[in-house]
């Protein structure tokens, strides 16, 4: 198992800037501070990720609101914050800046690409 390097400028090593496996891996290594044996093959592999909270079937699954509103199944749990349910404008506030600097992020970068 190798820790590639993926993220940065061409002549890093890394795997988004050179688009070379071994060069990836060789930099992922060394910044781990790990050896390399010079070997790389892939094998393939299956990963699951729970997204759906880990509910029925959709037939049967509840609506978002049943349990994130402040009359949902949820209500009477407390000591953490539940969208949906729970309100607080300092972090109503910073959720709706994340969004926003996260679509000009996106935004940005996307018109870099085209012009690039």
């Amino acid at each position: 198992m190798v820790i590639p390097k993926l993220f940065g400028k061409p002549g890093t090593g890394a795997y988004w800037g050179d688009y070379d496996w071994m060069k990836a891996a060789e930099a992922g290594m060394k910044a781990a501070g790990l050896p390399f044996s010079g070997k790389l093959e892939f094998r393939e592999t299956v990963t699951y990720w729970p997204l759906n909270h880990m509910v029925a079937p959709k037939e049967q699954s509840l609506k978002c609101e049943e349990c994130h509103s402040r009359n949902g199944r949820l209500r009477k749990l407390t000591g953490f914050y539940m969208p949906g349910r729970d309100r607080s404008q300092a972090i109503d506030l910073l959720g709706w800046i994340l969004v926003a600097v996260s679509g000009i992020g996106a935004s940005i970068h996307g018109l870099l690409r085209i012009f690039k």
